[in-house]
């Protein structure tokens, strides 16, 4: 029976174990002859994907063991499982048996992958019907397309008059406002528009150029009339007021005032509260004002009033339209390129074979909403019937839809679906996540899927992640939020009440510091390390401890402080490749070659030498400054004096990946020792093989990657971890600290598609006019709908912050750590637990630092890991390590070589012979290949046919039994063995055959010898050994 199961899952709550119980429940009732085929499980991440997999696995192998040896941490999930089937304890172990091999010998029908993986399976499987190149490549970064794309729009500058034009008025225009004149920042950022979600909608409903900028001149000529309707006004009220002194007049409001009318545009211009109640009031002095300045005010104060009048009455009425206008104005100059630079990336993507993987969702949506399911299904090569969708609050409103079609089919059939998701850790809204669209699917309210499936809504309320004082904290803080938050994301919050179920108390400590600057800084840094070596005295591991920061410019303060007092880290951002001193240094070298007359790299790249006293440090001052200057064979030449055999024709010579290894062995870097050094050479040889061994091309390449390229850290390394909030979703760790919480809520970064149609003087019938306008807190100011617009996104952004510090501070199992500052001003984070501990009851707030529970301290032990070195390795130039093979039996007689030929050639068909039957086929299929002529064919068939019919053997071409030729075999540590022959009798007893073709030797023994551990290692009680001579025609048998 069909069912639809929406899971609530807050933080802790036993989400991928909800997952994986389910998975396991679906798969040992499916009746399918592969259990595991028609599931299908997605999740957010690839890292998720493989810890769910690694779960299902795991535990199916604990269920196979017997009830009696399950693992203490698999025991629940057994319970819960044997209750749920109502299965004997020998039903389960048997089934999961079944589940485990045939997820193992049908690995490829395993399922559990994110949706972007899911997709692209799908437009694999309709290339052709999508009219796509069949061996497209999918390209994860787009900030190389967007450059290229805009590049190539330069490239129509003097060719495209529309294009010139535009360019150029905006740069001019960019100029008048006071603003750097170089547009290509601005196009970059535009473009990031094109890989968003809603793409597709954009581009097919944007208005071509030609329009854009009939409107564009339409609504400058309605600026241009307020401002010179404003200017009228300004030009009789300064005459009014010039002989009077600023002091005169209130607070000296009314002459500001009038200075920030004197500069277009005119931005700010509405009355101050005070200006307003002056001319309210008609106060335009003090009591105590001098009687000269008192008449002088009174003898304009009625011309004065009017023209205040008039100007308030404009504003009024048209100033929310001229903010309006104006931000439209300078949006239309952009957007009148965006199809532009469409095509231009469309084009350079058709030229590369590559598709961006932002566009999988919107190329399969409309194929998927007109395709029936079982076509596509037929076309991936395989059928689900039952779905589980992880991480549902991220899930973007196409990649939903294009879900729909299938999860109706697969319920239709009496297929299932169980959605996961909490709407509380909904933190990538940036890029595309709707948690709406869980809200909805989990309401209350929401009884039917499709109007016509059962929903079934369960929540997951108890904590198994953290101690009883963090959960309640958590509980009691996040319920106060809701109270900041709006419908209908206060229900979010709304009475948060989880359950505890560790014993253990668990510890929260809340802490504001009273400073500012770089002070507050440093105190922040010092509690941070406090902090971390408490726990160690505590007995904790350094890896034990996680610091959470919402930025990574923070990271990197954490990092450096942390690195100085000699507290082991790992971070993505410590750990980018061009933080390394070494690799620094060979990008120097590429660049020095690629232009002599980059002086600064040349400086750096003597100065490095210098810090390594390659060159004597009384003399390094007028080295540096001589051939930084120099050209590159003067360059050389010095480095050559100093012993280093810097060869500029032998270096140009070189391929990329050939080139950095010279460099390096040139320089004497040991790369065995250095990650960096050996991560930068996999990145290296990556580029040779993909894009170019162009020097310059590999700088480009490095220019746009260096910001995201790092070493890889195994896991097992005793160190803190510093990462981002949005890193950390997902995981969990014992201690978490949380410096730097008093981040800004950043209401003005993000930009919007709006319809202003019915704004503009449109003759067109019910046309859409689309632009992209900011939301920031200018559109308080603008007509309606606007206001209410900015207002929604206060409202998401709040919720974006909130659930940032909710996802942070649900990652901790025994200690909670946050540090911050008394900064309560509006859109500091902070300001909320301020907020918070003031409707506190409770002596645990003082001092400015909140405490609530008991500090866990660890049992000491010695967990010893035990680091295996790297082994150093020569890098050496390989052309002079290649030398001429010479063949096998070169140095023999004629006669021996023959011999060993002849002997090849009956191990190879004896190879492919089963039984005795396969004889006259193999020599057939041998004579094709080798084309020998009759007498040697017969030759050979007699030979073959003495050694398959001698009675010492003769049975084991047997066609009854089980045979395997030439058949890898993998042991334990990872080495593969091939014997020629198994011949399995039973299950215990198998033979085993060996051929040679030279002369006896002991060796030949000692092999079959291992061949026959391997075999008993498998599980045969018995082995029967022979070695087959074929030179010989000799059989011996073991």
């Amino acid at each position: 029976m069909a069912s639809f199961n929406v899971y609530k899952a807050s933080a802790g709550s036993g989400k991928t174990y909800t997952l994986v119980k389910e998975y396991i429940k679906t798969g040992l009732l499916n009746k399918g002859k592969i259990t595991h085929k028609s599931l299908l499980a997605i999740t957010f991440t690839n890292k998720a994907a493989s810890e769910m997999k690694n779960r299902i696995v795991t535990t199916l192998f604990q269920f196979s063991k017997g009830h009696k040896k399950i693992d203490s941490s698999f025991q629940s999930i057994y319970k819960d499982l044997k209750i749920e089937l109502n299965f004997s304890d020998e039903e389960l172990c048997l089934k999961s048996k079944k589940f485990l091999s045939d997820i193992i010998h049908y690995y490829g029908y395993f399922s559990v992958s994110t949706i972007d993986k899911f997709i692209h399976k799908i437009i694999r499987g309709f290339t052709y019907e999508l009219n796509l190149p069949s061996n497209f490549e999918v390209e994860m970064d787009n900030k190389k397309i967007i450059q290229e794309g805009v590049y190539s729009l330069f490239d129509d500058l003097g060719r495209d008059a529309t294009v010139t034009q535009n360019l150029i008025n905006y740069s001019i225009y960019k100029t008048h406002e006071n603003k750097n004149w170089d547009i290509e920042e601005d196009l970059l950022k535009l473009s990031d528009q094109l890989f968003k979600d809603h793409k597709s909608f954009i581009i097919q409903n944007l208005s071509d150029a030609k329009t854009i900028f009939k409107k564009q001149k339409e609504i400058h000529t309605i600026i241009d009339r307020f401002e010179k309707r404003v200017d009228v006004i300004k030009d009789q009220l300064n005459p009014l007021v010039k002989d009077i002194p600023d002091h005169v007049f209130p607070y000296q409001d009314l002459p500001r005032y009038l200075k920030k009318l004197r500069k277009k545009p005119y931005l700010g211009i509405q009355f101050s509260k005070r200006l307003y109640q002056s001319y309210n009031n008609k106060k335009w002095y003090k009591k105590s004002e001098d009687i000269t300045y008192k008449q002088q005010v009174d003898s304009i104060s009625k011309s004065l009033e009017d023209l205040l009048s008039q100007l308030l009455l404009l504003i009024d009425s048209d100033y929310s339209k001229y903010l309006f206008y104006r931000s439209c104005y300078r949006s239309f100059f952009l957007v009148s390129l965006l199809s532009r630079i469409d095509q231009k990336i469309g084009v350079l993507k058709k030229n590369n074979n590559i598709i961006h993987i932002s566009e999988f969702n919107q190329i399969i949506s409309n194929f998927l909403q007109k395709s029936p399911a079982p076509f596509i299904y037929e076309k991936i090569g395989n059928r689900y019937n039952h779905y589980f969708i992880d991480e549902f609050q991220d899930t973007s409103k196409t990649q939903w839809h294009n879900l729909i079609p299938l999860l109706e089919e697969a319920l239709s059939t009496g297929g299932t679906c169980l959605i996961v998701g909490d709407g509380k850790q909904s933190i990538y809204r940036w890029r595309g996540g709707e948690v709406e669209q869980f809200l909805a699917l989990s309401s209350s309210t929401n009884k039917t899927f499709l109007n016509h499936f059962k929903v079934d809504i369960k929540s997951l309320d108890t904590n198994y992640r953290s101690g009883d004082k963090i959960v309640n904290f958590n509980n009691t803080f996040f319920s106060f939020l809701s109270q900041h938050l709006s419908e209908p994301y206060n229900k979010l919050y709304k009475n948060l009440d989880q359950k505890h179920h560790r014993s253990e108390t668990g510890y929260v400590e809340v802490e504001v510091l009273d400073s500012k600057g770089l002070v507050l800084e440093n105190q922040t840094l010092e509690k941070t390390y406090k902090n971390i070596m408490d726990a160690k005295k505590d007995n904790y591991s350094f890896s034990d401890i996680v610091v959470l920061t919402r930025s990574n410019k923070d990271i990197t303060k954490v990092a450096t402080y942390l690195t100085e007092k000699g507290i082991p880290i790992i971070s993505s951002e410590s750990l980018l490749l061009k933080k390394s001193i070494l690799v620094q240094f060979l990008i120097n070298n590429l660049i020095v070659l690629n232009d002599e007359s980059n002086f600064l790299s040349k400086a750096k790249l003597l100065t490095s030498l210098a810090s390594e006293n390659k060159i004597k440090l009384e003399f390094s001052h007028e080295i540096i400054s001589k051939y930084s200057t120099s050209n590159n064979i003067d360059f050389s030449k010095f480095l050559n004096s100093i012993g280093i055999n810097w060869n500029l024709k032998k270096l140009k010579k070189l391929s990329i990946y050939e080139l950095i290894e010279e460099l390096i062995r040139v320089f004497k870097i040991n790369q065995a020792n250095n990650l960096y050094i050996r991560f930068f050479l996999d990145f290296v040889y990556d580029f040779s093989i993909k894009e170019s061994n162009s020097i310059i091309r590999f700088l480009n390449f490095w220019d746009q990657k260096r910001d995201t390229l790092s070493i890889i850290i195994p896991q097992g390394i005793d160190a803190v971890e510093l990462m981002s909030v949005h890193k950390s979703k997902g995981l969990q760790f014992p201690i978490v600290i949380m410096p730097f919480v008093n981040w800004k809520e950043d209401l003005g970064k993000e930009k919007d598609w709006f319809d202003v149609a019915p704004f503009l003087n449109n003759k067109e019938n019910n046309s859409n006019f689309f632009t992209l306008l900011p939301l920031n807190k200018e559109l308080e100011k603008w007509p309606p709908p606007f206001p209410r617009n900015y207002l929604n996104h206060k409202n998401k952004v709040l919720l974006d912050n909130i659930n940032i510090l909710y996802v942070a501070m649900t990652r901790a199992k025994d200690r909670l750590y946050v540090i911050s500052n008394s900064d309560t001003r509006k859109g500091n984070i902070f300001q909320y637990f301020l907020s918070f501990f003031k409707t506190l009851q409770t002596p645990q707030f003082g001092n400015n630092i909140f405490k609530d529970g008991q500090k866990r301290k660890l049992k000491a032990c010695n967990n010893r890991i035990t680091h295996i070195k790297y082994k150093d390795y020569d890098s050496s130039e390989w052309r002079e390590r290649l030398r001429i093979r010479k063949k096998r039996g070169f140095n023999k007689s004629l006669k021996q070589r023959f011999s060993i030929v002849w002997g090849d050639l009956i191990h190879e068909i004896m190879a492919s012979i089963n039984k005795i039957e396969d004889l006259e086929p193999a020599l057939k299929k041998m004579n094709i290949k080798y084309k020998y002529g009759l007498r040697t064919y017969n030759r050979i068939k007699m030979e073959i046919s003495s050694i398959i019919n001698d009675s010492k053997i003769k049975h084991l071409f047997n066609s009854e039994l089980n045979t395997f030729l030439e058949t890898s075999i993998i042991t334990s540590d990872g080495s593969i063995y091939r014997p020629d022959r198994v011949v399995e009798h039973s299950k215990t007893v198998a033979s085993l055959i060996d051929y040679k073709t030279g002369l006896k030797n002991k060796s030949h023994i000692h092999q079959l010898n291992k061949y026959e551990s391997i075999l008993l290692q498998l599980g045969y009680g018995k082995i029967n050994k022979y070695l087959v001579y074929l030179s010989l025609g000799e059989i011996i048998e073991l």
